[in-house]
């Protein structure tokens, strides 16, 4: 059984909610990218699922999304003099969460020039970067694909195209190419994608081979988290509503 959920966007309080719903011994968590960004808690977020990765390698997969790979390719990748430069406002959230919300770092937060707020990040979370930095970007079992944005399915390969899987939406989901395997994906909040903001839970395509997940938590709807058999049938939804933390399964 596998146990997904994704686009978490720093919201570590509904996370760990949905946490609450995971069979450990039985299941296999797999989150599908996106933990930070946007909302107020990523620093928490990225350091408990590497915690829960480092304990229990074989129950645990975490997934790349383009914000986390965006994030990392800043920090890692980027020539310490053009950190200023290259820094991005999607990312201001996560930056103020990994100085810290006490009023002495809150403060030296705004002090700092952009550049300077780079290399505190780089100085004191290298081993958060690198967890993020090394994520794959799809998780591929007998019947199943999982992955955050979706899968190029005008290729003879989808596995080729790894830009795709992170970025990828109408393409994809409106596809009428049937996926090789059901395909879990984030990224596309499901209220967009049947053009009704205050429908947020599952979406799934009319074929059954493609089903989204992201219910836009950070927007103030809910994290969505599903029980799924190995054969990829949906056994249970979670929804955890970002107003009240409250859950609701199905």
């Amino acid at each position: 059984m596998y146990y997904v959920i994704s686009d978490i966007h720093g919201c570590h309080a509904e996370m760990m909610d949905a946490l609450s719903h995971w069979d450990k011994e039985n299941e296999t968590l797999i989150v599908l990218g996106d933990l930070i960004d946007r909302g107020p808690d990523s620093l928490n977020v990225v350091q408990t699922l590497r915690e829960l990765k480092e304990v229990a390698p074989d129950r645990v997969v975490v997934l790349k999304g383009n914000h986390d790979e965006s994030f990392t390719a800043w920090l890692l990748d980027t020539p310490e003099e053009e950190l200023g430069f290259y820094y991005m406002p999607s990312h201001e959230e996560t930056v103020r969460s990994f100085y810290g919300y006490d009023p002495e770092n809150v403060q030296k937060c705004k002090r700092d020039s952009r550049k300077q707020r780079g290399q505190h990040i780089r100085h004191l979370f290298i081993k958060e970067l690198h967890f993020l930095a090394r994520l794959p970007m799809v998780h591929e079992t007998e019947n199943c694909i999982f992955v955050h944005a979706g899968i190029n399915l005008n290729i003879q390969d989808w596995r080729d195209d790894e830009r795709c899987m992170n970025e990828i939406r109408n393409p994809f989901i409106y596809s009428k190419k049937q996926a090789p395997k059901r395909v879990f994906f984030g990224h596309t909040p499901t209220g967009l994608i049947r053009d009704d903001k205050s429908d947020c839970s599952i979406w799934m395509s009319d074929h059954g081979d493609k089903i989204g997940i992201d219910g836009g938590c950070v927007f103030g709807r809910q994290l969505n988290a599903l029980k799924v058999s190995e054969d990829g049938d949906i056994m249970q939804t979670i929804a955890i509503h970002k107003k009240t933390g409250a859950s609701l399964c199905v």
